[in-house]
């Protein structure tokens, strides 16, 4: 158990770390390009997120199960095969991706309907060979047990990113010309990131072309890939489908390509703050839950379960309450945009659904239910285009909030579902917890909101949304206390205990 604290412990540290530089980056880079560029770049890489899905997803974990097997038994050469072929099948999808959306820019022009997207994707092409580098060697180190490189790779890759967009932007003032500079930049991260990652395994290992585990490894990536696959599709289908759906419902196409920027280039990414530490639970639950099975320890299984989903309803009531109280105000004061603080305080509820969602779909694929969470994702995107169609007409951007949160709350439910299944005798009711909360965030929230306002009348947007904010989280904490709905207590000796265990 000491083992899973300090691992989660070093994950969570550096997940944080990044994410907040992440998140500051992300600022910086709304305000560069604006609504309209943002949302351009977010076309262009929607686009390409397919095709690094190819690399980055089956192929990493692939690659970090066999190296675990083989270093376990101390089968070191069979181990630097394994990197090497994975290394070799990743460049070659690589090349083949870049091959094809070079060659089909016409008819990248036609889906993406506005060819500065499509210019934005070709000049974006080299990161796909570089990620295709990144991925293998960051698997290798997953394999190896090596959270902190794992980690501190992440966090370098951030800082260099934010760096190199910085320097290039700096004197840039057309909107489109910053937006291919920072594709450019883009490029040169992955580029540095990728020979970072390849210097740290070779200091402990090296490649072996001779008789490689080619067929090992394709048939463990296949189904891990075609899952996450179907994932990645999602994000291009909404990025044709909802501009598209708003020109129809009267928008102007800047307006809607602007309108689809800011709610997925500076709404969504703040809903997926508390993921910087509940992802940090998921990839470590992972490989704790699989072990726990090869033992038939049910027991330990369902405490972790429980516990890892009680933490992710108690952070995602923190930060709901803040979104909620005090959203317009961040809006404004981290984009200085209006537009994107009222998007967040509509969409704050989707926060929860968002943590539970990836948590539980963890806990299934560490239960070997790969292809029952794939399933229920299907089920959900399902739901989220039908949604999307149905809604956007009568409501416009607000339609993807509310397509959104159904899609979410159905896949969450249909994981919950097939857990109980799984896991004989486990006992959890998320939806009388979740309804317990919601009574104590409502009027948190409203008195947050109240004090900000009143707080307007004396100092600045930045401050108000502090104290605001702040009361509304104080008092949600001390309500949850009172009510015995979370022990907070329980939390503090947990994370001191991973201090220790990091020491």
């Amino acid at each position: 158990m000491k083992s899973i604290f300090k691992a989660v412990a070093v994950v969570t540290i550096f997940s944080v770390f990044t994410r907040l530089l992440g998140f500051f980056f992300r600022i910086y880079l709304t305000r560069k390009l604006g609504a309209e560029g943002i949302g351009l770049f977010q076309m262009a890489t929607s686009v390409l997120g397919i095709f690094t899905t190819l690399i980055s997803s089956g192929l990493p974990l692939t690659t970090a199960k066999l190296v675990s097997k083989y270093e376990a038994n101390s089968e070191l050469k069979k181990r630097n095969k394994v990197v090497s072929s994975a290394l070799i099948i990743a460049l070659v999808i690589a090349t083949i991706s870049s091959l094809v959306i070079y060659l089909l820019k016409s008819i990248w022009c036609i889906i993406l309907t506005d060819s500065r997207a499509v210019e934005l994707l070709i000049i974006l092409l080299p990161s796909i060979i570089c990620s295709a580098i990144y991925a293998v060697f960051r698997g290798a180190m997953w394999g190896q047990n090596d959270y902190f490189n794992c980690g501190l790779t992440e966090l370098i890759e951030q800082i260099i990113r934010f760096a190199l967009t910085f320097i290039m932007l700096f004197t840039i003032t057309d909107y489109f010309v910053a937006t291919k500079y920072s594709a450019i930049a883009f490029n040169l991260t992955c580029l540095l990131s990728a020979l970072i990652t390849a210097f740290i395994y070779f200091k402990k290992g090296k490649l072996n072309f001779k008789k490689g585990e080619y067929r090992n490894i394709i048939k463990s990536a296949v189904p891990i890939t075609g899952v996450r696959l179907a994932n990645s599709l999602v994000q291009p289908l909404t990025t044709l489908i909802i501009p598209n759906m708003l020109i129809l419902s009267g928008y102007s196409t800047s307006e809607a390509v602007s309108s689809f920027g800011v709610i997925m280039g500076m709404t969504f990414p703040m809903l997926f703050v508390p993921m910087a530490i509940i992802g940090s639970i998921s990839m470590v639950l992972i490989p704790s839950i699989s072990s726990m099975m090869s033992k038939n320890q049910y027991d330990s299984i369902q405490e972790n379960i429980t516990k890892s989903l009680d933490v992710s309803i108690f952070i995602s009531m923190i930060f709901i309450p803040l979104y909620l109280s005090v959203g317009d105000l961040i809006g404004i004061v981290l984009y200085d945009n209006t537009l994107s603080g009222v998007l967040l305080q509509l969409s704050a509820i989707c926060v929860l659904p968002i943590t539970l969602c990836n948590l539980t779909g963890s806990i299934l694929n560490a239960l070997n239910k790969e292809v029952k969470s794939f399933l229920n994702y299907i089920v959900g995107s399902v739901i989220l285009f039908i949604s999307l169609i149905a809604f956007t007409p009568l409501v416009g951007i607000n339609s993807i909030i509310i397509s959104f949160f159904l899609s979410m709350l159905t896949i969450t439910t249909l994981n919950i579902r097939m857990i109980k299944r799984s896991i004989p005798n486990i006992k959890f009711n998320l939806f009388n917890l979740s309804l317990k909360y919601a009574l104590i965030i409502i009027p948190t929230s409203l008195l947050g909101h109240f004090v900000s306002n009143i707080c307007l009348n004396v100092f600045n947007n930045f401050i108000s949304a502090c104290i605001g904010g702040g009361i509304s989280i104080l008092f949600t904490l001390l309500l949850c206390k009172i009510f015995n709905l979370y022990d907070i207590s329980k939390l503090i000796t947990l994370i001191k205990k991973k201090r220790k265990n990091t020491i």
